[in-house]
């Protein structure tokens, strides 16, 4: 019974020095991410306009007026992206201008229906949307005449 401790009623056996030093480090470590995320260091940045450098701005330009209207973490990637723009490849590049170009060329309507897909896609299970990707890229590698085909075929299908 003298290595036995009573605390809050219960009997547990004294903690030895390791494990004493241990329980110390874990709530050190516990409060020390609780005032990071109290203090917002780890929180997403909301980055503005403003903030963008020159060169972002122009790369991004396309996409000017939305910029405020986009999720923060959206900002976030986008910013990271053209913030390492000498860095990606050429094909990573033209593929997100024309993807920015295509968002500046959409009506309000089709943006909103455009984010109601991309929301409804990643509410899919992994299995789903792998599925949905695989029909895309078996669609993608299509010549482009095969391609028009079958969408003149879904278009009938639709109406």
């Amino acid at each position: 019974m003298s290595n036995m401790i009573f605390m809050y009623g219960y009997q547990a056996k004294k903690l030895t020095v390791e494990m004493r030093k241990w329980q110390l480090f874990h709530n050190i470590f516990i409060i020390v991410v609780l005032l990071l995320f109290s203090t917002g260091i780890c929180a997403q940045q909301d980055i503005q306009w403003q903030q963008l450098s020159p060169k972002q701005q122009i790369i991004l330009s396309p996409i000017k007026d939305d910029w405020n209207s986009l999720p923060a973490q959206r900002r976030e990637r986008l910013n990271r992206l053209t913030g390492n723009w000498d860095n990606l490849p050429d094909g990573k590049k033209n593929k997100l201008q024309q993807r920015l170009n295509r968002w500046s060329n959409m009506t309000p309507e089709e943006k909103r229906a455009f984010q109601q897909r991309r929301e409804k896609f990643k509410s899919l299970s992994p299995q789903e949307r792998e599925k949905i990707k695989r029909k895309y890229k078996w669609y993608k590698d299509l010549p482009p005449e095969e391609q028009k085909a079958l969408r003149k075929k879904w278009e009938k299908e639709k109406h």
